[in-house]
This record gives C-alpha cells, structure tokens and sequence, in this order.
C-alpha cells in the first residue's frame, strides 16, 4: 500500500533551519528576481508533471471539482452516493477547508522549486563578449530563496489588478526569469492558464457538453462564441475589475466588523447579517475573474484549474488570519450540514473537529479546523504579522485592527457617518486602478511594531442599537435570498436604481448599476454530492446602496424619502452563465428585500457601532422577486 501525501507546508532542505515565511503580496513577489524566477519555474514544472500523478497541477486541482475522482485514497473506494467529491462550499468549515489546500499547493510548488535551486551551480559565464556581461551564481543564494518561498497573495481589496504577469497574454505571453546558469531567459508564463494534457477539460458527469470542457487550456473573460482557438479578453477583465474595486473594498472593511463565525464565514443565509460573508465576498471575486459570460474560475468545478485561483485563496486565508487575530476568542460555529462528501455523512454535525478532507495530516488522519487554527504550523505567515508579539492576543488583536483600518477604511466604508478617515480616492480609470495600492505599499512592506499603543477598541455588528440615541447615520442595504437549486443557471443578480440597462454585456460600467451578487453554484451539481444535497440551501448576499443614495442627492436619515425613492427606482436582473438576461419570475425562491443599519459613535469617531437590521419590507412587496408577504418571514 502506498504512503498518502501529508500536508505537512514546506520543508526546509537539508542544512537549512525549519522556518516560517511569509506569503508575499503579489505585486512585492514580482520584484524579487529569485523568489519570482523560482516560482514561475516551479508553477511551470508542476503543470508538466503526468496528469495521473497524486502532486500533479491536475490532481490537485481536480480536489476542488471535476474531475470527481478519490484523491490519494481519501475515503471509500465507492462513496456511500458516488460520485461524492470534497466540495465544503456553503458550509461552516469553507474557509479552514481551503488552508490545508492551499497549504498542499504551496509546498508542492516548493519542493519543484528547491529541486530548480539545487541546479543552480557556482559558474561563472565564459561566453560573455567582455568583462562586465560576465555573471555567476550563487547557489547558496538560490537554496535560501527556496526555502522561503511561498505562495503569493493577490490582496484584490488594495490592489484592483493582480500584476500584468499573472493575466496579460499580449505583454507577458513570455516571462523572462534567471535561469540556472545565471543568464536571463524567457520561459513561456505558466501564470496565465493551464494547458490540459487531453487536450480538453475533464466533463461533468451526467451533463450536456459544458461549453469550458471543450477548450484545451483554461480562460478569463471569454468571448459569448467559444472556440478551441478563444483567448481570455485583457480590456474585459481589467474594465470588470476596476468598475467593482471600490464595492470590494468597501466589503471588506465592512467583514472586519463582523464578529460571529457564521455571518463572517459562509453565505448560507443566517440571522441578523447586514453585509457580505467571506465566502460570498470570495464568490463574487470568482464571478468578476471569470467574466461576463463565465470562464474556468466562474464555475466551482474548474476554478482550481485556473492558476489566478490560488493567488485569490491565499488572500482569503489571509482574510481569515486577520479576522481570527482581531476575534481570537470566535471560532467555527458548529452546524447540522445536509451534505455528503467522500469522507462526510449526510445531517452530520459539522464543527471545528470534523475532517478536512483529502487533507492528510498523517497516515491515518486529515487536518481538522482546531489543528490548522494557528496557520504557522503549516510554515507560512503574512507581513501584516511582521514585528508583532505573537503570543500576546489582545496586543495583536489592536494592532491588526488597526492595521485593517488603515489598509480598507476610507469615507467610502460608511459613507453618510462622520468619520475621520481618509476621502477615498476618486473614480478609478483603467491607468489609476492602483494607484491607492501605490499610496499603500509603506504599509505593506514595513513592520506594523508599535502599533498597538495608538490603538482603540474594537467595533463590530451588534443585535441592537443603544438605548434612547439618535443614530449618527444610516446604512442603506440590499440583501438578496434565493435558494442554491435556483441558480444554477445563474452567474449573478445586478441590482440599479433608475432602470436596467439594454446592453447587458457591459452592466457592470454602468452609472446605474449600485452592485452585483454573484452565488457561485455548481451548474452541474449531480457530480457533487453536497451540491445535491443542499440543493434547497438558502443563499444570501448584500448589496450597500449608501454612498449611490448620497450620490444622488438622498439624504440617507429621511427614511420616508428613501423608501419612497426606491419603490420607484430601485430594479435588479438576473444573469445566465451563458450571457443575457434571464427572467425573474423564474427565480421563484428570490426575495430582494431592503434593509438599513443605523449607524452610532461621536462624531470624529473612526468606525461606528453598528445597530440591529431593521426591514423596510414594503418597498419591494408585489414585485418579482421582491419580498414574500408572509407573516414572521425573516
């Protein structure tokens, strides 16, 4: 029998200290001529190995979807209703589900990457035409590098683009990197996709040919008409990016004040939640990458193939590590999940013990959330973590706060509360889209030691207001319902106010467009038996309307006004995966509901306490897909 492959983060060579390095943000990665030349040649390596490989970049990928197939021998060889898969989307363990994931990624691209240091040798270039083109190498150099490699992070709420390496096929078709004998070289950019050795994608069992599976190599942004020959569209997708960063942006600051497990964690519909949970926050970023008419990262069974997808999860672990630093004391709410994988049961209790699956953590057992809590045990941190006293949590809590705020927070987050944060920055066309993560790169590279003395409490969501005050502000939000089954066809849920543009393929620029929910379902979930099986899961996601209310002369207090408005002008649509508009009456489980949050503190305050949802259900009432009159209704 052979040995399963633990998930143990990277492992320093021989004669070299066991270490903890930090994931670098991408843009930081790039400017490192060994760190980057390593990693583009590890990624290229490890795409090359055989597909049937446990450690192959097909294999892995293939953990997270298609093609549906037991992973290293994680649980039965015939699963109870096979096939099962491993899926833990919509769950509560979602986010510590993709820690060990990423964690096998990271060290597979690692051990590539030490085996390419080792062949740099002490040489130096007799070929050169005069003494100063003559260069060596230093192996130990390269040895170091590997060893600290890690797995970049694309941090999308400072950055609206990742680095053109990693999507621009017109500029960066070729990469040029430091090859083993010192001299510069191109290799051709592993970044921008991965080429399938059949020749095509895997397809979804029991489906009808899935326009993706016919392609030979995977795509962002692809064109309505698919060809063998399609190429991701560059003006797409950075055009889709930069019109969604501000409402990014403002999400995730708004997560960070989020104190509950469940309402941080999943995009199950809970109770009392006014804004977006990572894992819907994470969806829309799918949807977004993967355009308007759906490429490999739009749909969960392809989205791993895509290697623009483990740039976007370490930045949602890294969400998750600064949301545990600032609630040290929350953890995984434990819950009944109606799902089945290979290795989990139906109706069973799901909490911070149950198996993270195919993960091994040794020969005979998975990670679970408890023993990945602390993600230095798999041998990677963030720099937000530089020059901090680990060991002493209320000090790390303040600092990160702090660090979170300063990072996200500008008028933008809240915007009718008179904070004294920053003006964010102005409309972002496509040459300033980084120009805010350009004003913040002393915060990204430098230590944040001494933070925490500056620092005050933390915020977070509250069940009620305080007693007898007259809030500051209000907080003006959609929240959009609708049940999993319902949207399988469905790529996302635009909401406007003022009507809904003809011209659908470019809803996302237009000035009446206030935000869009993206689910990210499985089209084909038969493959998946927790697809199937949460098939009448609730979903739900939000929407701020605030700053577009401001924007058009509202003033967000006169509750009367606003709710009169929106009767009036408030629309949404619904998106097929395939383009064009759907119908909504289609969407029989639909409710758009209305909702604000009033907003309390003292003027000059940096964040406001955040009061209960209060309901303004009678604005959507008797449209399509609008609220449900029905006594008690949540």
């Amino acid at each position: 029998m052979s040995k399963h492959l633990e998930i143990t983060g990277v492992v320093s060579p021989p004669g070299l200290q066991p270490n903890i390095a930090p994931r670098l943000e991408a843009h930081e990665l790039v400017k490192d001529e060994k760190l980057f030349s390593l990693y583009v040649q590890a990624i290229k390596r490890c795409q090359e190995n055989k597909e049937d490989l446990v450690d192959s970049y097909f294999q892995i990928a293939g953990i997270h979807g298609l093609p549906y197939v037991r992973w290293d021998g994680a649980g039965a060889e015939q699963p109870v209703a096979a096939p099962a898969g491993y899926c833990q989307h919509l769950t509560t363990i979602f986010s510590t589900w993709h820690r060990p994931y990423c964690a096998l990624y990271e060290q597979t691209i690692n051990r590539h990457a030490t085996d390419i240091a080792a062949e740099y040798k002490q040489t130096i270039n007799r070929h050169a035409t005069d003494i100063a083109a003559e260069y060596k190498v230093d192996p130990e150099a390269w040895q170091k590098a590997a060893a600290n490699l890690r797995l970049p992070y694309w941090d999308w709420a400072l950055h609206a683009l990742p680095p053109k390496q990693f999507y621009d096929h017109k500029q960066f078709s070729q990469l040029t990197v430091t090859l083993p004998d010192g001299s510069s070289g191109p290799i051709d950019n592993p970044l921008l996709g991965y080429q399938f050795q059949t020749g095509r994608a895997p397809k979804a069992p029991g489906a009808r040919e899935f326009p993706l599976a016919t392609l030979p190599r995977t795509i962002r942004h692809p064109p309505r008409k698919l060809t063998p020959d399609s190429v991701s569209n560059i003006d797409s997708f950075e055009s889709d990016m930069g019109s969604q960063f501000k409402t990014t942006r403002r999400d995730v600051a708004n997560l960070f004040e989020v104190k509950d497990w469940f309402q941080f964690g999943t995009q199950a519909a809970g109770s009392g939640s006014s804004t977006n949970s990572l894992e819907a926050i994470h969806g829309t970023l799918h949807g977004l990458i993967g355009g308007p008419f759906g490429g490999h990262m739009s749909f969960i069974p392809y989205a791993a193939f895509d290697p623009i997808f483990w740039l976007h999860h370490c930045n949602v672990d890294r969400v998750l590590a600064l949301w545990q630093a600032i609630y040290d004391k929350q953890w995984i709410t434990p819950l009944k999940d109606s799902d089945r994988t290979w290795v989990t049961d139906f109706n069973m209790l799901v909490n911070e013990n149950t198996p993270l699956a195919p993960f091994w953590k040794s020969q005979s057992g998975f990670w679970n959330s408890t023993q990945c809590r602390d993600w230095t045990v798999l041998r990677y941190t963030y720099p937000d973590f530089d020059g901090l006293p680990m060991t002493d949590a209320p000090a790390v809590s303040k600092a990160i706060s702090q660090r979170v705020r300063d990072l996200y927070n500008d008028r933008n987050t809240f915007p009718g509360f008179p904070s004294t944060t920053p003006a964010a920055d102005p409309a972002f066309t496509a040459p300033q889209f980084n120009m805010l993560a350009a004003t913040s790169n002393s915060l990204m590279s430098g230590a944040v030691a001494g933070v925490a003395s500056a620092l005050t409490g933390v915020a977070g969501l509250t069940s009620s207001e305080p007693a007898n005050r007259v809030p500051e502000s209000i907080e003006w939000t959609i929240r959009i319902r609708c049940k999993q089954s319902d949207l399988l066809d469905i790529s996302s849920i635009p909401i406007f106010l003022g009507g809904i543009p003809d011209n659908e393929e470019h809803y996302l620029t237009d000035e009446r467009l206030v935000g869009a929910y993206y689910p990210f379902v499985n089209p084909y979930p038969k493959g998946c038996r927790n697809c199937v099986e949460n098939e009448d899961i609730v979903l739900e996601g939000f929407i701020h309307i605030t700053a577009s209310l401001i924007q058009r002369g509202l003033d967000v207090m006169d509750v009367a006004t606003v709710e009169e408005y929106l009767k009036k002008n408030l629309k949404w649509a619904i998106r097929k995966n395939t383009g064009g508009y759907g119908r909504v009456e289609d969407l029989k489980s639909l409710e758009v509901t209305v909702i604000d949050t009033p907003l309390f503190g003292p003027e000059g305050a940096e964040v406001p306490v955040i009061g209960g949802v209060r309901k303004h259900n009678e604005v959507t009432f008797d449209k399509p897909g609008g609220r449900v009159r029905v006594p008690g209704h949540a």
